[in-house]
C-alpha cells in the first residue's frame, strides 16, 4: 500500500527545476535501470531498491544493478533478490545512477557497458560533496546526510507513491549513512524524512538490528584482528590498521565483514583522524576509508588520492600495494594532522 503523506517543510527542498527535469525524465521511460556503486553499503543499497519501489507504482519495470552482489547482512531489505550485477542485454530507456557522481565509482557496470552508458539518457541523484555529476540531469544535494534523504524530499516534491516497503528501503540508507543518527552530518531535515518513512510503515529496529546488534562471530574476531594491528601517531589523534587476504584467513572471515572497523577505530579515546587499508585478491591495489573529526577534512584528503566522500567520512583507492601505499599516506595523514594542529596553536596564540 502506498501512501502520500507529505511534510509540508520538505516539499520545497530541492531545485524545483531540476525536480521537473528528472520527472521529464522518467515520465516517458518504460525500462529503468537503476544502478548502485561498487562495494555497495546501506545507503547506495536502499536508495536503489527504494527508488525502484516507488516506481514500480508508476508501472515502470525498474531493475536495480551492482556490479557486486548484495551482502547478506543486508537481506532484510525487501527486494534485495532483485539486483543483477550486469545491464544484461541494455534494453533501458533510462539509467539512474545514485549515491555516486562519476561512472567509474560503478566499477565493472561502468567498464562492460561503456558505449551503452555513454549514449543513454542518465539521471544522477547524490549527496557527496566530490560528485561532479554524470548525467544529462544532477540532482546533488551536499545537505543531505543520505542519497536515501535526498530521495524522501524527492518523493515529497514529485508526490511519488511511497509504499511501505520502499519507505524501509529509504530508512535503512538514512540509519547507515547517520550511525543511526549519531554523527555530525544528522539533522533536523534528516530526522523529518526518516518520520515520512517511519510514517509510512518504516521500522527502525528492522534495519538497526541485523546491521548494528548482531553480528557473526568472524566479524567480531576481524575486528580484533584489525585493532591488534593498529597504530597511532600525533600524540593519538592519529590512528590506522590494515587488512589483508592473511588477516581474512586468520579471522575467518569474508571481505564484507570489514565495514565497521574504521568507525571502531574513530572511536578511540583522543582520535581526530581514523584510517583503515585494504587489500583483498588484488595485490597492486590499496584502499583506505578514513573517518575524522573536525576540523580534518576526509573529503578533501581523499581527493587528491583520486577518491572523495564526506568531509567525515571518505576512501579512496590507490594502485599500489599495501606495503608500499600505507606508510605513504600515513606519513601524508600525520603531516596533515601537524599542519591542522599548528593552526589551531597559532588562533589560540592569537585569541
Amino acid at each position: 500500500m502506498s501512501q502520500t503523506y507529505l511534510n509540508p517543510t520538505l516539499t520545497q527542498e530541492l531545485d524545483g527545476l531540476l525536480v521537473q527535469q528528472a520527472m521529464a525524465m522518467i515520465q516517458p521511460a518504460r525500462r529503468i535501470a537503476i544502478l548502485a556503486h561498487e562495494r555497495p553499503d546501506g545507503d547506495c543499497l536502499g536508495s536503489a531498491l527504494g527508488l525502484a519501489h516507488m516506481l514500480d507504482q508508476l508501472g515502470k519495470y525498474c531493475v536495480p544493478v551492482c556490479a557486486d552482489v548484495v551482502p547478506p547482512s543486508f537481506h532484510f531489505l525487501p527486494g534485495h533478490e532483485r539486483f543483477q550485477t550486469t545491464l544484461g542485454d541494455e534494453q533501458f530507456d533510462l539509467v539512474i545512477a545514485l549515491d555516486a557522481g562519476e561512472l567509474y565509482r560503478f566499477g565493472a557496470l561502468a567498464e562492460q557497458h561503456r558505449d551503452f552508458l555513454t549514449h543513454v539518457p542518465i539521471l544522477n541523484m547524490d549527496h557527496h560533496v566530490s560528485s561532479t555529476g554524470c548525467g544529462q540531469v544532477n540532482i546533488i544535494d551536499t545537505s543531505s546526510a543520505a542519497t536515501a534523504e535526498l530521495l524522501v524530499l524527492f518523493q515529497q516534491q514529485a508526490h511519488l507513491p511511497l509504499t511501505g516497503e520502499a519507505a524501509q528501503c529509504l530508512l535503512t540508507g538514512m540509519i547507515t549513512d547517520t550511525g543511526s543518527f549519531q554523527y555530525s552530518n544528522t539533522s533536523a531535515r534528516t530526522m523529518e524524512s526518516a518520520a515520512v518513512t517511519i510514517r509510512a510503515g518504516a521500522n527502525a529496529e528492522t534495519t538497526v538490528k541485523p546491521l548494528f546488534r548482531t553480528h557473526p562471530l568472524a566479524k567480531l574476531r576481524l575486528q580484533a584482528e584489525v585493532f591488534k594491528q593498529a597504530q597511532t601517531a600525533c600524540e593519538g589523534q592519529l590512528i590506522w590498521s590494515y587488512a589483508d587476504d592473511a588477516t581474512l584467513i586468520t579471522a575467518g572471515a569474508t571481505a564484507d565483514m570489514d565495514d565497521s572497523c574504521v568507525g571502531t577505530l574513530r572511536d578511540v579515546e583522543g582520535v581526530v583522524v581514523a584510517a583503515f587499508f585494504k587489500a583483498y585478491g588484488e595485490p597492486q591495489t590499496t584502499r583506505i576509508s578514513l573517518r575524522t573529526y573536525e576540523p580534518f577534512d576526509a573529503a578533501a584528503f581523499c581527493m587528491r588520492l583520486g577518491g572523495g566522500g564526506h568531509p567525515r567520512a571518505a576512501g579512496a583507492t590507490v594502485n599500489r600495494p599495501l606495503a608500499e601505499a600505507m606508510p605513504e599516506i600515513v606519513a601524508q595523514l600525520a603531516e596533515e594532522c601537524q599542519r591542522l594542529a599548528s593552526l589551531d596553536a597559532t588562533d589560540t596564540t592569537h585569541s
